[in-house]
């Protein structure tokens, strides 16, 4: 006779193992209610006060909050693939600490949020970019809505007065500073700066030099002065209780920081208790004698440095090669030092007009060395139409085999131009195939095979092609973005009919948006009937115009009076259709927009 085990039969233990597998929606939906003892252990494990319903369609998502304990809810995920509207849909949570948003749709509506819960938040996580979010214009408004930038600086000047942590992302918002006035005693803080007088400025006020415990930022790309010297006034600051810092240079950075001002900005008087930093900086020639006897590396403090070191054009890089560092005798770590070829057109003038863009420009040769595992969650690579890594050369391996080599931060990863997947993967342990979660692909209208096993979001910059064989893609995918940008490079009119079946050979693709820009013709009756019926893959879906540049003609204007007719054609025919259960929908108010939540 078989014995036959029931659910009911088994293990606390063993439940709790299977909890483990399942998203907080997947527990909520499926499991809350079926009997008192899965219920309590939902309790026990802290399912009801840490809470993420990206994944659940719109009759889910108002079932689930019915029954909801509100009080108990500490924690609030809304990922990037969730619906825009989540976020105005949840009422107030009298005990919400924690708030974890991924790309913000509307910052007005965020503002408004995250202010109501201004007496409780100790913890404000804030990531996006322009691939997660596009930016633009319509004929009347910017998007997205609202000002982050005023936003972020409200909150910082104490409007969270339990705020302690807060973590705006390492490449989007470009804060600017000084804020003269004090601002949130943070023990935590990640953003992006646009120079490093800024970062300065940042630690000198107060009181932000006592209580900050990790700094982490990015210095991004400056069109101003980015030869120019920093001011050093500010480094007589002590940040008395800081143990982590991380400086990061994006990877087409033209800004230029001097090695000897990140020096006294790590040394031991500035940061005496500093225990680990995470560097990605431009070097030249003349810094490589000084960094491997620089304090960081060597003095009383023992910092566990991890890096990657940056160097333009030298054709003597192999000789550089026994001069980095491989950090202090109580961290030692391996490094890898490959060179990056790097095409680069210039004139914007030409690539707009000339049929293959990235034919012919300029090349140059990007030296890296870093250390193993890699650092940092992402690769710091813009999408750029006039950039674009060709090929990937390694000329230093490690030495000995590592017991780290399964591990690496990197969880998002950009390519771009004739940057594959495949190039900045054949960089050792940096890219690993089980950990990104997110790839940004720009400007690439071939085949491609993705290798990444636990992909959960892609974007389609000017890459509709790739959907063509929607097969070499992993099927863990949860949500696209297509970004077309009719006057850049690579723009090719969708195929709607090939896209869509395409789209269908991905079972767990719940979200899709389409962001087109610039676009001089409008779409037809036909792509339109295609795309309405296509919907009913989604949970989430988005279909938007926009302007890259703010202008306006006579001609603009009449390409959006079409496009405008488009969105509620869209929307009326969408609307048409069978659901089981009605869709929650939003036309902009320029109706140049359609967003809906099935």
């Amino acid at each position: 006779m078989a014995l036959v085990t029931c659910f009911d039969d088994l293990a606390d233990l063993v439940l709790i193992e299977v909890f483990a597998y399942l998203s907080s929606y997947d527990i909520l939906w499926g499991l809350t209610h079926l009997n008192h003892r899965l219920t309590m252990l939902i309790t026990e494990q802290g399912f009801f006060s840490r809470i993420n319903l990206s994944l659940a369609r719109y009759h889910q998502f108002n079932r689930i909050l019915n029954f909801l304990p509100l009080n108990h809810i500490q924690s609030l995920s809304i990922d990037s693939d969730a619906s825009p509207f989540q976020l105005t849909h949840w009422p107030y949570l009298p005990h919400l600490k924690t708030l974890r948003i991924i790309g913000v749709y509307n910052y007005d509506d965020f503002s408004v949020f995250v202010l109501l819960h201004a007496a409780t938040l100790t913890h404000l996580i804030i990531k996006s970019n322009e691939r997660m979010v596009p930016d633009g214009f319509s004929m009347t408004f910017d998007y997205p809505p609202g000002d982050m930038v005023v936003l972020i600086n409200n909150l910082l000047r104490i409007q969270l007065p339990a705020l302690q942590s807060l973590d705006l992302g390492m490449n989007y918002y470009g804060t600017t500073w000084p804020i003269t006035t004090a601002v949130a005693p943070l023990t935590y803080l990640r953003l992006s700066l646009s120079n490093m007088d800024n970062a300065l400025c940042l630690i000198s006020t107060e009181p932000l030099s006592n209580t900050l415990r990790q700094l982490h930022i990015t210095i991004g790309e400056s069109s101003f002065n980015t030869h120019c010297p920093v001011s050093m006034y500010n480094l007589s600051i002590r940040m008395i209780n800081l143990h982590t810092f991380s400086l990061v240079q994006t990877f087409f950075s033209m800004l230029t920081i001097e090695w000897t001002v990140f020096e006294i900005l790590t040394s031991s008087s500035v940061m005496p208790v500093l225990r680990r930093a995470n560097v990605s900086l431009f070097i030249n020639i003349n810094d490589i004698n000084r960094i491997g006897s620089s304090g960081i590396f060597t003095d009383h403090r023992h910092v566990d440095v991890h890096f990657a070191f940056h160097l333009l054009n030298c054709p003597q890089y192999i000789k550089v090669t026994p001069y980095i560092p491989r950090g202090n005798r109580f961290h030692s770590r391996e490094i890898v030092g490959a060179t990056l070829v790097v095409n680069h057109w210039s004139d914007r003038s030409e690539w707009l007009i000339d049929s293959d863009p990235f034919s012919r420009g300029r090349q140059y040769y990007h030296h890296m060395w870093y250390t193993l595992p890699w650092p940092f969650d992402e690769f710091f690579h813009e999408y750029v139409p006039y950039k674009w890594i060709t090929k990937v050369q390694v000329f230093e391996i490690p030495s000995k085999t590592m017991t780290t080599m399964d591990q690496s931060s990197l969880r998002s990863l950009d390519a771009s131009g004739r940057t594959l997947s495949s190039p900045i993967c054949t960089l050792p342990y940096v890219a690993l195939s089980d950990c990104v979660q997110t790839y940004h692909l720009s400007f690439y209208n071939e085949p491609i095979r993705i290798y990444f096993s636990g992909l959960r979001n892609i974007t389609l910059v000017n890459s509709i092609n790739c959907l063509n064989n929607s097969s070499s893609f992993p099927p863990t995918i949860r949500s696209i973005r297509i970004i077309l940008f009719y006057a850049y490079p690579n723009y090719m009119v969708p195929n709607w009919p090939v896209i869509l079946h395409s789209l269908k050979k991905l079972c767990q693709l719940s979200s899709l948006r389409v962001f087109m820009y610039d676009l001089p013709k409008p779409v037809d009756d036909e792509s339109c009937e295609i795309i309405a019926n296509g919907t009913s893959l989604f949970r989430d879906f988005g279909f938007y115009f926009r302007r890259k540049f703010d202008s306006s003609d006579d001609k603009i204007e009449t390409t959006f009076e079409d496009h405008t007719k488009f969105i509620k054609k869209l929307c009326h025919r969408i609307l048409q259709l069978s659901f089981d259960k009605p869709p929650y929908y939003s036309i902009e108010d320029d109706d140049c927009g359609l967003a809906m939540w099935f």
